[in-house]
């Protein structure tokens, strides 16, 4: 019965680690993680590999409707980012070219409050690309647009990306 009970603590213990490095991604680039490789050219090509700065709905959050946008999200406004979330599809689940990433699952009534205008990013891709619907987390990746002058929480966009690709 022991060996039951530890194997549980240990079964929760990693599931709750794996929710903490899902839910809130660091801001570290491609370029700190290939720097500790031990291949010589890996340092001087990781910027190459990840232009897209990691940026997190626990950061998107910070910004309140009616007043002004803090520099935590200011400081990505206008820059390339990767945002990890969940895809709703708009009208249609082929051929997409704009959605909603949201900060958990769509349609998760049981163990969620309803998102916030914070929690919820509108994609557009950008022109010519399309994109298919695509279930569980998905990155985002493309230029982040601010609104700064959200009157309404009920009725504007806070967040927009000019979608590059979708993983």
């Amino acid at each position: 019965m022991k060996n039951i009970s530890f194997f549980r603590k240990a079964t929760c213990y990693l599931l709750l680690m794996a929710t903490m490095v899902f839910a809130f991604p660091t801001r570290q680039s491609a370029s700190t993680l290939v720097s500790g490789a031990l291949h010589p050219l890996s340092a001087s090509l990781a910027p190459a590999l990840n232009t897209y700065q990691t940026l997190s709905f626990r950061t998107l959050r910070l910004y309140i409707p009616g007043k002004k946008p803090p520099q935590d999200v200011m400081e990505f406004n206008g820059k390339s980012v990767e945002i990890m979330g969940f895809m709703a599809a708009l009208t249609q689940l082929e051929d997409i070219d704009e959605f909603v990433l949201a900060s958990s699952p769509p349609m998760n009534c049981f163990c969620h409050p309803p998102l916030r205008v914070n929690e919820v990013v509108f994609v557009q891709m950008k022109k010519g690309k399309l994109t298919q619907y695509k279930g569980g987390v998905v990155r985002v990746r493309g230029k982040l647009i601010v609104n700064t002058s959200v009157g309404d929480e009920f009725a504007d966009i806070m967040y927009t990306v000019e979608c590059d690709e979708v993983v």
